[in-house]
């Protein structure tokens, strides 16, 4: 007479896998709305105040005739010019 010993079968785990295929669903569909669909297009008009940019931008400027204007001439330097420090040390190798 032979004995048989089955090893128990362990239960499926139903929430990990529903929980796996939830995830992999997620992935896909945010890799294909990410990468593969294509946008729609929007169309704006232009405001008013916007046009008025483009007139601007078509202004012509000499500043020849700023710097030779009588008002850019009256101006005066308070200050005394900036000092630009050089960089680093000059020594990189000598410590602190």
């Amino acid at each position: 007479m032979a004995i048989t010993i089955e090893q128990e079968k362990k239960p499926v785990n139903w929430v990990a896998i529903l929980t796996a295929v939830v995830i992999v669903v997620v992935l896909f569909i945010g890799t294909y709305f990410l990468f593969f669909k294509k946008p729609e297009l929007i169309e704006i008009v232009t405001p008013g105040t916007l046009q008025d940019v483009s007139k601007i931008s078509k202004l012509s400027f000499d500043p020849e005739s700023v710097l030779n204007s009588p008002t850019f001439k009256l101006l005066r330097q308070y200050g005394t010019g900036v000092t630009v420090p050089t960089p680093g040390r000059s020594n990189p190798f000598k410590p602190f």
